[in-house]
């Protein structure tokens, strides 16, 4: 493993990354001993400038790195200094430049390596210019500023009659277990004729550990009549921002606006406590344009891979 665990603990106090990048989060979705750290110390001498976690598993028995379970980013994190707002554009890049350049040249050589970068993280010109290829992936995004009201009052008319039948058909709990929402979400996909590509006992880890913290909020959209789930969703969060890391749906009770319903809750909790949603969605016509109807705000991030 590049650098060293302990450092990066320490830059993680100081830079305060999002969830992806915490020690803890990336023991429960990797395993203690599958992941490891490239650190960069040469724009200041001996203190980490930038560091780059990955995740190193083997494919048909072969090493690659790729983005752990349950986790949508990755990549390169910058120390505060490097992203501060008075320093000038023009050094900002250079210093920026160095450090990935540093942390290029740390990382494990493995068959294929493959990032998605967080989306305020968009300098990724290093990257290309050491082999890398890129794309630009998107996700949707609403402010911790949000008015609720106002933002309901600006919902297309189908997506507010959703909102009513979820109302209608459901009652929304909290749960302390999250299993069956995880499988709504083995539902979900074998609806698709897709096998789930996480493993319950990955998800039993990380929630552990998220919920011994707090951050975790889990949601199942229930009958009013029988109490059978029809939906499920489960919310991950730091005192910044939210991201919706897992959902689910009974395609029997498809017709009951249910998992609308749940998105509406997460909004609500996210904007009572003034933190960002990160819907974290996936690019599918089909889901894209449920968090666009959201209010949620277009973010390219930026994916990059390389073979060795």
């Amino acid at each position: 493993m590049s650098g060293g665990k302990v450092p990066y603990i320490e830059f993680c106090r100081v830079a305060q990354p999002p969830l992806h990048f915490q020690p803890w989060w990336l023991d429960a979705v990797c395993g203690a001993d599958r992941w490891g750290v490239a650190i960069a110390t040469t724009a200041r001498q001996g203190v980490p400038m930038g560091v780059l976690p990955y995740f190193k598993t083997r494919r048909l028995g072969l090493p690659v790195v790729q983005l752990p379970p349950f986790t949508a980013y990755a990549g390169p994190w910058f120390h505060p200094d490097i992203q501060h707002p008075d320093l000038p554009g023009y050094k900002k890049l250079g210093l920026q430049h160095r450090v990935l350049e540093e942390l290029i040249a740390r990382l494990p050589k493995v068959l294929f390596f493959q990032q998605c970068f967080h989306p305020t993280i968009q300098n990724g010109l290093p990257f290309y210019w050491a082999g890398f290829r890129q794309t630009t992936r998107y996700t949707y995004l609403l402010p911790g500023t949000v008015d609720t009201t106002d933002l309901y009052r600006r919902f297309k008319s189908s997506l507010r009659t959703e909102l009513r039948r979820a109302t209608e058909y459901t009652e929304v709990v909290e749960v302390a277990d999250p299993e069956p929402v995880f499988h709504l979400n083995k539902l979900s996909f074998a609806r698709k004729g897709l096998r789930q590509p996480y493993s319950r006992s990955v998800f039993q880890n990380l929630h552990q550990a998220i919920a011994i913290r707090r951050q975790a909020h889990a949601l199942l959209a229930c009958d009013r009549k029988t109490g059978m789930p029809h939906a499920g969703l489960y919310l991950v969060f730091d005192t910044r921002q939210a991201a919706v890391l897992l959902t689910g749906f009974d395609p029997a009770y498809r017709h009951t606006g249910a998992l609308h319903g749940l998105y509406w809750q997460a909004i609500q909790f996210c904007a009572a406590r003034k933190l960002s949603l990160d819907f974290e969605g996936s690019m599918q016509p089909g889901i894209e344009h449920v968090f666009r109807g959201f209010g949620g705000q277009r973010r390219p991030y930026l994916q990059a891979w390389r073979y060795w």
